[in-house]
């Protein structure tokens, strides 16, 4: 694969991961762990995944022994 093939492959995974992180978190706040099952079953990677939460600027917090990752609302 010619790296701009490459780059192409890198920045659509991105971008499903994004929409993937923006369709989970829609509804409000969500366990960390259902979020990463949920990616893993959609092939999406870790480093994805977290590269989408920092874009999309995902707040997480631990309640319990649970983490919540939540989009928060824009002014």
């Amino acid at each position: 694969m010619s790296t701009g093939q490459q780059i192409h492959q890198r920045n659509k995974l991105y971008r499903q991961a994004r929409q993937f992180l923006s369709d989970i978190l829609a509804t409000g706040p969500q366990p960390y762990s259902t979020i990463v099952a949920r990616a893993t079953d959609a092939g999406i990677s870790m480093s994805t995944l977290l590269t989408a939460k920092r874009a999309l600027r995902v707040e997480s917090w631990k309640v319990n022994k649970s983490t919540l990752w939540h989009i928060p609302a824009t002014a």
